[in-house]
């Protein structure tokens, strides 16, 4: 049975009763002052030492351009031009996911303790207004890891894969952290299944190479014919990981790092040179072949090794500064829209970027430990004694190459 419309009285009433919760939401939340976003008096914002944001060129030309420019200084290393312009995304929009996730990779990669509670603060504040935020999940698990709060890093990465579960670098976030502690069963669960739950898993040559990372960590527990096997698992998913992307230097690196303890010299020392070519910019993979290298009595081969990785951590640097220089003539229009990702081992040429296991300072001590052994010096010292160069850290961010891949 049609019932009849509200009288005059009701409709006036009900109007009345929305114009005041109108009223009330414009007093508890005026426009510009999300509940969840920074005020002009969050430590962000506040903090000693942040910029100003006029030292940003894109800082009003809207929240979403500031925020790529943003991405783009970080990715050069610019962390104070890229503070400045995150900053200046937030002042025109006080809660963008973006900009405060931009924020938080800014002083991660700071190196300052002091910082890195402002970093979990702002990857809690992008994922209070974007709860589906994957990457906030995965750096927020990162920064837990780094402070040793492994619960808290586990819970991190649970849920991104919660939110996403068939993310690729969510599962391998997870597997590297189990890693990275020592409980290699746990990678190896986490990694299997990560091959038939991730998106495209099975033909991801990272998250493969993750096994074969299980399998030597295994091994290099155990003794005799089990530590033999673990080693064996490690090669056979190194060189499955290899078929999938035959560029893959970090294959080829672990290929030739598991053979080493097969005493398969000869195969070894040619897939550790293999990793070198086509990874050159890893100072891992020069620092181990030196070592290798030097075990054989190679030494002056070794102390090339290592001089040659030296000079692509210079390279690395000439090449941010020419893209700094572009980046700065660049038109408003130019601007790409690309996201920020914490990159990890799932493809060619990719980088675990927050936990670089070796940096140029190591080696140059490293070069310094084979000089001694044949009485040679190194030229490179200044004149304090100290090398001339300065120690950086990882580049954090790495675009991932070659999707298909993934």
């Amino acid at each position: 049975r049609r019932s009849h419309p509200p009288g005059p009285m009701f409709r006036v009433s009900r109007l009345a009763a929305v114009a005041a919760l109108i009223a009330t939401c414009a007093q508890l939340f005026p426009r510009g002052a999300h509940a969840l976003g920074v005020t002009d008096d969050h430590p962000l914002v506040v903090r000693q030492g942040a910029p100003d944001t006029a030292l940003c060129d894109r800082a009003d030309a809207g929240h979403r351009r500031a925020t790529q420019r943003g991405d783009q200084m970080l990715k050069l290393g610019r962390l104070e031009v890229a503070e400045a312009c995150y900053l200046g995304a937030l002042r025109l929009k006080n809660d963008f996911p973006m900009a405060l996730y931009g924020l938080g990779e800014v002083h991660t990669r700071a190196e300052d303790d002091d910082r890195v509670d402002l970093a979990e603060s702002a990857y809690k504040l992008a994922l209070e207004n974007w709860p589906q935020y994957v990457d906030a999940y995965i750096a927020l698990g990162d920064l837990h890891e780094r402070r040793e709060r492994n619960d808290d890093a586990v819970a991190a990465y649970t849920k991104a894969l919660e939110v996403a579960p068939g993310d690729v670098m969510a599962w391998e976030a997870l597997g590297r952290h189990h890693l990275a502690t020592s409980d290699f069963d746990k990678a190896r669960d986490a990694y299997e299944k990560s091959l038939t739950s991730a998106t495209n898993g099975e033909s991801s040559p990272g998250l493969i190479l993750g096994l074969a990372k299980a399998a030597w960590g295994a091994g290099s527990k155990l003794e005799g014919a089990e530590a033999t096997k673990k080693f064996v698992e490690c090669v056979s998913h190194a060189e499955k990981a290899t078929n999938l992307a035959p560029d893959f230097g970090q294959a080829a690196h672990w290929n030739g790092k598991c053979r080493t303890h097969l005493k398969q010299t000869k195969k070894a020392m040619e897939l550790l040179f293999r990793a070198v070519e086509l990874d050159p910019e890893q100072p891992e993979h020069h620092s181990f072949l030196a070592g290798e290298l030097v075990k054989l009595g190679r030494v002056k081969e070794a102390r090339e090794v290592i001089m040659k990785g030296m000079e692509w951590v210079e390279k690395d640097e000439a090449a941010k500064e020419k893209a700094f220089q572009a980046a700065a003539a660049e038109e408003d229009d130019e601007l790409n829209d690309t996201r920020v990702r914490r990159v990890g081992e799932t493809g060619p040429r990719s980088l675990a970027a927050f936990r670089p296991t070796r940096t140029d300072s190591a080696l140059r001590r490293q070069l310094r430990a084979t000089e001694s052994m044949d009485g040679s010096s190194s030229s490179d010292e200044d004149k304090d004694g100290d090398l001339a160069f300065d120690t950086r850290r990882a580049e954090a961010v790495r675009a991932r190459r070659d999707a298909k891949r993934l």
